[in-house]
Order: C-alpha cells, then sequence, then structure tokens
C-alpha cells in the first residue's frame, strides 16, 4: 500500500530523497554532539578552566550548526507524510466512486465504517507508516555510527547489549501479543459509536415524531458500552506490557555504567568516556528495542493496516464486477456491449448492458429505452423479482409501470441504472448522463442551491445565468425559494449554503428534483414516485 506513491508521485520521490538525506545529516549531528559532550565531560572533570572553555565555544558552535537540521528534519518529515496522507487519499476516493463502488460495497455490507477507513485509517497509516521508515534508516545508521564507538571502549558492553535487546523484544512481543486484536476491535467499535450519533442526527426530525429518543439512547449507549469495554481490555494489556517495558527503560540507565565504572575507578579512562559509553548504549539499545519502546504504536499501527488492507481488497473486488460505463463512453463507439469480469466458477448470470451513443446517423424513432427477455433477480440470486420482461420507450413517448408494493418496479430502475445485474436478456439504453433519475426522497448534497439545481452535473457553474436558473426555479413551483434563502435578494440566495435536505419539505424537495430535470434537459427521465408528497395540481404541473 505504501509504494505506488513513491513509484507513481515525482514530488514523492523528490521529497523522500529530501527527507533521507536529511536523516542522515541528523545521524551525523548525534554522532557530533557524543564526541563534544565526551569532551565537555572530560573537561569539566579534569577541572581545566581553559580547555572547559573552549569547549563551551565547541558546544555552542555544534548547536548553531545542528539544531537547524533537526528542526528542518522533523518539518520536512511532516511535510511529506501531509503530502502522502493528501495523494493517498485521493487515489482512495477516486477508487472509492469509481464504478459507483461506494454503492457496490454499502450493498455488500462487507466493509464497516468505510468513512472511518478513508479519513482515520489512511492518515495514520502514512503518519506511522513514515515514521517506521525514518526510524529504521536512523536505527541502521546509528548501529553502523555508535556500534564502533562502543566497540572500542569496552566490547564486552556490546555484547551485552545485543543480548539485552534481544530478549526485551522477545519478552515485549510476547507479553503484548493481545494488543493487535483488541485494537483492531477498538477502531471498529468506536467507528459504530461515532456512526450511531450521526445516524441519530441525520434523522433528528423523525426520531422527534416517533418519540423513539429513549430507544436511540439506548442504542448509542450500548455502542459506547461496547467501546469502553474493549478499552478496558486494551488498558489491563498496556498495564501488563508497561511492567516489563518500564523496567526495562529504568535498567539501562545504569547497566552501561556499572560496566565501565571500573576502567574509570582505575583511571583508565576519563568521565567523558563514561558519558559518551553510556550515550552511545543508549543510542545502539534504541536502535535495537524498535519493538520494545513501540509496541503500543506498533499494535494500533497494525491494526489500521488489516482494515485498511481489508478495505482496499473489497474496492478491488466491487470495481472488478462495476458496470464500466464510463471507460466506453470515452471510447466514442456505439451499439458495444459493456466489457464484463469472467464469470468465477458458480456465479449467477449477469444481464447484458449495451449502451446506444448518439449518432447523427440514428434513426429519429431509434428508442431511448429498450429491454429483451430481461428475467432479475436480486444481487444474492435467491429470489426472482422480474421474468422474461420485454418493452422499448421510443422518443417523446411516455410509459407507466404500476404493481402492487415490493412487486419489483424500483428494482427494475436499479437494472436499467446499471446498479442490480443479476439476471438474463439485455437492456439497451444511453449513456447514464442522458438519464436523469427522479426518485421519491430525492437527495440534496452539501453546497449552494446553484448546486441543488446543476446536481449532478460537473463543472457547470458558468453554463447557466442566475436568470435562467430563477426561471427554472418558477417553472418548478419554487418562486419565493431563492428569495428566501437570500434575505430576499434572489441572486444571493441561488449561493446560499444550507442543509437543503433538512430545511426543504419533502414536497418542495420533489420540485426541486424536477427543477433539475429542466437544467440537465436529458434524454429519459425515470420517475419513482417523484410526485408522492404533491397535491394534484403541483403533480399536473410536474
Amino acid at each position: 500500500m505504501a509504494l505506488p506513491y513513491f513509484t507513481d508521485s515525482p514530488e514523492g520521490k523528490r521529497a523522500l530523497a529530501v527527507v533521507l538525506g536529511l536523516c542522515v545529516l541528523n545521524s551525523g549531528v548525534s554522532v557530533l554532539f557524543s564526541y563534544v559532550g565526551r569532551d565537555f565531560w572530560s573537561a569539566l572533570s579534569s577541572k581545566d578552566p581553559e580547555r572547559f572553555g573552549f569547549m563551551l565555544q565547541k558546544f555552542s558552535a555544534a548547536l548553531v550548526a545542528g539544531v537547524p537540521v533537526s528542526v528542518l528534519f522533523r518539518f520536512q518529515r511532516e511535510a511529506l507524510s501531509l503530502q502522502w496522507r493528501r495523494w493517498m487519499t485521493d487515489r482512495t476516493l477516486d477508487l472509492y466512486y469509481s464504478n459507483r463502488v461506494f454503492y457496490s460495497l454499502e450493498r455488500r455490507g462487507e466493509v464497516d465504517n468505510p468513512d472511518q477507513r478513508i479519513a482515520e485509517d489512511v492518515r495514520s497509516f502514512t503518519a506511522f507508516s513514515l515514521t517506521l521508515l525514518i526510524t529504521a534508516v536512523t536505527s541502521v545508521i546509528d548501529l553502523a555510527s555508535f556500534s564502533t564507538i562502543l566497540y572500542s571502549i569496552r566490547p564486552e558492553l556490546f555484547l551485552a547489549i545485543l543480548g539485552y535487546a534481544s530478549l526485551g523484544t522477545v519478552l515485549t512481543t510476547v507479553i503484548g501479543r493481545d494488543l493487535v486484536g483488541l485494537n483492531f476491535q477498538q477502531l471498529q467499535k468506536e467507528a459504530d459509536f461515532r456512526y450511531a450519533l450521526v445516524r441519530v442526527r441525520e434523522n433528528a426530525e423523525s426520531v422527534a415524531f416517533y418519540g423513539g429518543e429513549g430507544l436511540e439512547r439506548e442504542q448509542v449507549g450500548a455502542r459506547l458500552g461496547a467501546a469502553v469495554d474493549n478499552t478496558r481490555e486494551v488498558i489491563k494489556s498496556q498495564r501488563n506490557l508497561e511492567l516489563f517495558t518500564t523496567s526495562y527503560r529504568y535498567l539501562i540507565q545504569v547497566l552501561p555504567v556499572s560496566v565501565v565504572a571500573p576502567l574509570y575507578f582505575a583511571g583508565s579512562i576519563q568521565l567523558g568516556v563514561v558519558s559518551q559509553a553510556s550515550g552511545a548504549f543508549n543510542h545502539i539499545l534504541s536502535d535495537l528495542s524498535v519493538i520494545v519502546n513501540q509496541f503500543e504504536q506498533l499494535s494500533a499501527f497494525s491494526a489500521g493496516v488489516d482494515r485498511l488492507y481489508g478495505f482496499f481488497k473489497a474496492v478491488q473486488e466491487a470495481d472488478a464486477t462495476a458496470d464500466e460505463t464510463t471507460g466506453l463512453l470515452e471510447t466514442g463507439r456505439r451499439n458495444e456491449s459493456l466489457p464484463l469480469p469472467p464469470p468465477s466458477p458458480g456465479a449467477a448470470p449477469l444481464i447484458k448492458t449495451t449502451v446506444l451513443q448518439p449518432s447523427p446517423h440514428a434513426s429519429p424513432a431509434a428508442p431511448v429505452l429498450a429491454i429483451h427477455a430481461l428475467t432479475l433477480s436480486t444481487p444474492d440470486g435467491k429470489r426472482t423479482l422480474i421474468r422474461d420482461l420485454s418493452l422499448s420507450v421510443p422518443p417523446s413517448k411516455h410509459l407507466l409501470v404500476v404493481g402492487n408494493s415490493g412487486a419489483g418496479k424500483s428494482s427494475l430502475l436499479r437494472a436499467i441504472a446499471g446498479l442490480w445485474r443479476t439476471g438474463t436478456g439485455e437492456i439497451e439504453r444511453g449513456p447514464l448522463g442522458s438519464i436523469f433519475f427522479l426518485p421519491q426522497k430525492p437527495y440534496c448534497p452539501l453546497g449552494t442551491l446553484r448546486d441543488q439545481l446543476l446536481y449532478p452535473t460537473v463543472n457547470a457553474t458558468g453554463a447557466y445565468s442566475n436568470s435562467e436558473l430563477l426561471d427554472v426555479l418558477d417553472a418548478a413551483d419554487l418562486p419565493l425559494l431563492a428569495g428566501r434563502a437570500g434575505d430576499g435578494d434572489k441572486e444571493a440566495g441561488l449561493d446560499a449554503v444550507r442543509d437543503w435536505g433538512a430545511v426543504l419539505s419533502l414536497g418542495e424537495q420533489q420540485r426541486l428534483s424536477f427543477a433539475r430535470l429542466l437544467v440537465n434537459k436529458p434524454a429519459l427521465a425515470i420517475c419513482d414516485e417523484a410526485t408522492s408528497a404533491l397535491d394534484l395540481v403541483s403533480e399536473r404541473k410536474m
């Protein structure tokens, strides 16, 4: 998951090269301060004022040279993490919205809380992956630098640190092995809790009408309880782990000094060498103890990687079976069947969808929609909704589909849109951009009133003047809406941002949906009880 950014993005390659270069310089600063610190403490130990004053100057010069490197290194690392997150999130969103993958994932229900995986898991993945890379590179450089220093002071100390770090790593892994699974569950339970709160906010009026706040409170409380219970288990596991890791960190404060102390007492080395040995020991031990020192973060990171990988895998599977209308539209070819993935063994047959591209040579009487021997089943293939249906809709004609509730009317519309494809037969229709669906409960996107009218057209803000859009609102029986949104100024009202799904009544939303129809001018409009909330006069007008 990490590789594509650094192979596909020139900006990523340059930023990574800068960070790795600064990483090497930062490690050089650490080695420099190791020697400066050694001479500083040796001068203090020998009670030599002149040498001590010189070392103060030398330390100040090292400070002036080293501090900017360390600060710039941290800044560039954070900047790279931010750039990587933006790139990876954009790439993820492209995959998520292409071929209506978002719909396939929601219908299958195999991936919980995709919003959290895109927003939170990608952010933590890029931040900690980069930290892990830098830690690995720094560790390699430090090991090469400080091992030489430590081995030259006391070979036994170098061997002792290898054994100490190895033992610490093994024990930490054994003690904290439950944290990975617990952190995975924690991410899911926290996301479920937030989702329950968002559901209440989105359906506040319905909940209030039903008086269902008691039940909602109980359900939200149950999800909170599940998150808290799991957090309690995480805390217990962390407590057991920290009993060892805290002892591990305290012991290293005296271990290197105790090993070289006999040489100092014998006068073989100065106090500065003891300080340098202690510093080198801590550097090497930190390099060898990445798992010990960051096991909690690693376990949380591992859980996030599992969730993110599961999300990408589900996206790829959904994309492999999606209706690839977009790719076909770009070819400009006509009457060509949509490409289908090779069927897996035992897979249900798929309805053939043929996209009819506009052509000046097409017959004026050619149907805008034709269905041939269609048999439609539910996506799981367990129930047949429609059997052997054929129909044709010529230009400028209407077709009314009636039936009892649950008979499959809306399912037929899903098949025409390419959302449901389990079954047999063939559907001939224009590209999706030439078809406009008006559902019973219209969707109001985030944005201005202008955005509501232009939806789902992309980058069409300048295609219609204010007066044209106001005329459309008048035609859709919404003459006061723009003025109401703009406090009397209709043109300002077009750019007013509201939560339109909450501000407008269902009847107003349905009329707004017809206003969109007039703006988009499709070749075919498919209405699914699109006037159910309107009175007879308004319905006839729409």
